[in-house]
């Protein structure tokens, strides 16, 4: 028998659960459940009127933010060198 653990990070809220795979491919739910993280007084109010977000809302915002950046510069430089190997891209333009 196998266990097989899930866990689903949400922007506010936290979901987990442990599922059994038999023998002979039955699977059977052992165990499951969610946690929400609170919001403080005021983000609850801005949250429910459909205008506010939480912390965690904007930590993810910001690092997606961040990500597509670094992966803007690496493909940049991906190419430059790909450019430069094929001597497609002179050597002035090169920062």
């Amino acid at each position: 028998m196998k266990i097989i653990y899930g866990l689903d990070l949400g922007v506010a809220s936290i979901g987990w659960a442990a599922v059994e795979l038999n023998d002979i491919g039955i699977y059977e739910i052992k165990g499951m459940g969610s946690r929400i993280i609170p919001y403080s007084d005021t983000e609850g109010d801005e949250f429910s009127k459909g205008v506010g977000e939480s912390v965690n809302q904007q930590r993810t915002k910001d690092r997606t933010a961040r990500k597509g950046l670094d992966r803007y510069q690496l493909r940049r430089t991906l190419l430059k060198k790909v450019l430069k190997e094929n001597h497609l891209f002179p050597d002035a333009f090169l920062i």
